[in-house]
């Protein structure tokens, strides 16, 4: 019976939060949780390996961390580490699959992947057929309050339990507007990739984009796929996959292509937008009054604007059948959120139910969507409190650790 779990850190700063959201529940659920410090590797490998017992450990980790390798981790012609004391690795890979095509080789015996999104669990299933697909896990939601077990691994705060009680978080006095916290990849930065062979490969990728554009309730993988078999015929599975790894740029391009737009389509309204990330200043706006630039910060900051925001924007990052954990964080930091769709987010939460749907396709509605719950302070309190409870109760990282739980081995 699993009841030691072992978790990462060191490693991305957003996933050491998750990490140790989760680890605070599995401590509450009664199991043993070890960090094991990829920054300092060998000191921690040696406290790792008295922590493990054979056959009664698991790895809980995000994105690979700790299946790569890594020093202390892995040794040549012996293999992992998790492997000697036959350690479970659960894996919860919060992109799609064709991100990690790379890392999806040479993985320890018992590895189960774990996806954020309904869509790319099928992917995965079709295209890694030689790997245990362990589940939907889709990311949750964090509050930015109190102190725990992330002060442990210098990650702040944990979060607390009501956003209207507790100090500087009352909906109606925030002072930002519209926030949206996420990156920004120009355009310009994809563009030599697509046009990087002959023209022939050119007009392939592009028409492979103009889909996307004219029709974004589609998958990337569908529509390149479609695209593929069009141009190819039928194609191994061995090899489409390879295929897809090679146009990553393409989700590059139309995740960031309808996040500019979005915020341009504001913006240009003469709603303020309050972005927050790294990129924005390439932005082509004709209101760059109304876009107001802050440097990229860390989930601690990115949390407590949510709590100063009473609009918090969605762009999903091209999740169709999952949701993003900036939805179910900006619910529980009392911001109403307004998101494009997907259909998981869609089954959980109704619209006004802490979240107000938009149409990617129908843009020319969005600025009056926001300017109506920036002008009704009633409704948007009301919208934005009307989902916080159910929020609570399923889609933070204590619901995911019971749910993880679920899937150790009993015996």
């Amino acid at each position: 019976m699993i009841r030691r779990i072992v978790m990462c850190k060191g490693g991305v700063e957003t996933l050491d939060y998750f990490s140790a959201e989760l680890a605070e529940a599995f401590t509450e659920l009664g199991f043993s949780v070890f960090f094991h410090d990829l920054d300092q590797p060998n000191e921690s490998v040696e406290r790792l390996c008295s922590f493990l017992e054979q056959g009664k450990a698991a790895l809980v980790t995000f994105n690979f961390e700790g299946l790569q390798k890594e020093t202390g981790l892995y040794q040549e012609n012996i293999g992992y580490l998790w492997d000697t004391y036959a350690v479970s690795c659960y894996n919860i890979a919060a992109d799609h699959p064709y991100y990690y095509h790379e890392q999806l080789s040479d993985l320890p015996k018992q590895y189960f992947h774990l996806s954020v999104d309904r869509n790319h669990q099928n992917y995965f299933r079709k295209f890694y057929p030689e790997y245990r697909e362990a589940g939907f896990l889709p990311l949750a939601g964090m509050r930015f309050l109190t102190r725990g077990i992330k002060d442990e691994i210098g990650r702040g705060d944990r979060f607390g339990e009501n956003p209207m009680a507790d100090g500087g978080m009352d909906i109606g006095s925030r002072p930002i507007d519209v926030l949206l916290a996420g990156n920004y990849v120009p355009l310009s930065v994809c563009e030599p990739y697509i046009y990087q062979r002959d023209a022939e490969y050119a007009a392939f990728y592009q028409g492979i984009l103009d889909d996307l554009k004219a029709s974004p309730d589609n998958t990337v993988e569908e529509t390149a796929i479609r695209h593929c078999k069009r141009e190819l015929g039928e194609t191994p599975y061995d090899q489409l996959r390879i295929t897809m790894h090679r146009m990553l740029f393409l989700d590059l391009y139309i995740r960031n292509y309808w996040r500019g737009l979005v915020v341009k389509t504001l913006a240009e309204e003469g709603i303020t937008v309050d972005v927050v990330g790294k990129g924005w200043e390439a932005l082509c706006c004709r209101r760059p009054d109304c876009l107001r630039i802050h440097p990229q910060t860390d989930t601690k900051g990115c949390l407590q604007m949510f709590g100063e925001a009473k609009i918090s924007l969605n762009v999903m990052p091209w999740f169709k059948d999952g949701a993003h954990d900036r939805v179910f964080s900006s619910v529980l930091n009392g911001a109403l959120c307004i998101s494009d769709e997907s259909r998981y987010l869609c089954e959980q939460l109704q619209d006004g139910e802490g979240v107000c749907y938009y149409k990617l396709e129908k843009l020319s509605g969005l600025p009056e969507k926001v300017r109506y719950y920036l002008d009704r302070e009633t409704e948007r309190r009301a919208a934005a409190q009307a989902g916080f409870e159910k929020v609570m109760r399923l889609h933070r990282w204590d619901s995911r650790a019971r749910q993880l739980a679920m899937l150790f081995p009993i015996y």
